[in-house]
């Protein structure tokens, strides 16, 4: 519930309990043990109705935090704080004015949350803007990403925006795949259910405290929600038809670049949470993209040894934080400074 609706049952409870004190003290001041008990039902219902107002506030204030499902109320609360600035195109980031592109290189970072910067609270801190800031005035770097994209929506993105690029940084994600794998029939990794009665359905919809509870529940007791997801990503690699119209996509991007005469870099995230396991898929990508003359650089090679949770935002938050997001800008900083020598 939003303060204002909280603030308002706070204060309807208030005179209900005002009137029903005024009841029992001045109409019905009797002693009996109806009287006595609907005093204490009373009592209690006031203290557990105040209690959870208080919760409501306090979750709603308090609680704002990103998470792989996306659509709890903490996570919308979250994207409400952070996702800015938005620009015409609705990508987060800045609004490129014409004259921005006039006499300098422009620089696309294309890919989908990871380099919208899901979990980021601050735009400055993701590895694109750190790149602009690193590249200086002779680069304008722009961010073209969205939650949720796949291959085929990127390259349709870039096709789609109205200047054309000296570079692209495409970020590669193991869920890439995913979009191939759908058009194909074979569906979503792994289906989250939703409460399942409707009252149920409507009290976690609209109370940030039972909505923040329910779903931290809904975690523990489907421990294999990300196995279940793991599974679907290397079965989807490893069947043959998913994997050659996946190809076909990467192959859109890399022609188009090869053609515009675009220099073309693949940044390959692996697993986060699981990066030597995701190793053999994160290989099959690069050994395709490098055999078709792209430039790679495959994360798996410098993630490997590290602990997971200092890679990722938070527990239930697998993309990359803002360390990770600096040392990349880093890398990629050092590899254009070198090319452009």
């Amino acid at each position: 519930m939003r303060p204002l609706i909280v603030l308002a049952c706070f204060v309807l409870v208030s005179v209900l309990l005002w009137i029903w004190s005024y009841i029992l003290r001045t109409v019905w001041s009797r002693t009996s043990r109806v009287r006595s008990l609907l005093v204490n039902v009373s009592i209690s219902a006031a203290t557990f109705t105040y209690l959870f107002l208080v919760l409501e506030l306090l979750f709603y204030s308090s609680f704002a935090v990103s998470d792989t499902f996306g659509f709890t109320l903490a996570s919308q609360r979250w994207e409400q704080r952070y996702w800015y600035p938005i620009n015409s195109f609705g990508y987060r980031d800045v609004a490129h004015s014409p004259a921005e592109f006039d006499n300098r290189k422009v620089l696309f970072v294309v890919g989908d949350s990871f380099v919208a910067g899901h979990g980021i609270s601050q735009v400055e801190n993701r590895f694109s803007n750190i790149l602009q800031r690193n590249l200086g005035e002779q680069y304008v770097v722009v961010n073209i990403a969205k939650n949720g994209w796949n291959t085929a929506d990127e390259y349709q993105a870039i096709l789609a925006y109205p200047y054309k690029p000296k570079k692209i940084i495409l970020s590669y994600y193991l869920n890439d795949i995913l979009g191939a794998a759908a058009q194909l029939g074979y569906g979503s990794p792994v289906r989250v259910e939703r409460p399942p009665s409707r009252i149920l359905r409507f009290v976690t919809d609209h109370s940030y405290s039972l909505n923040f509870t329910y779903w931290r529940l809904y975690r523990f007791y489907n421990t294999d929600l990300g196995e279940k997801y793991w599974e679907f990503l290397k079965n989807s690699y490893s069947k043959r038809d998913i994997w050659e119209a996946h190809q076909a996509e990467l192959l859109k991007i890399v022609t188009y670049s090869k053609k515009e005469g675009i220099e073309l870099t693949v940044v390959v995230f692996p697993h986060l949470r699981d990066v030597r396991g995701s190793a053999v898929i994160t290989s099959q990508v690069a050994d395709f993209l490098q055999l078709h003359n792209v430039r790679v650089l495959n994360l798996e090679l410098t993630l490997r040894d590290r602990d997971p949770m200092t890679l990722v935002v938070n527990s239930l938050d697998a993309h990359p934080n803002e360390a990770l997001n600096r040392e990349l800008a880093e890398m990629l900083t050092k590899a254009i400074q070198s090319e452009d020598r």
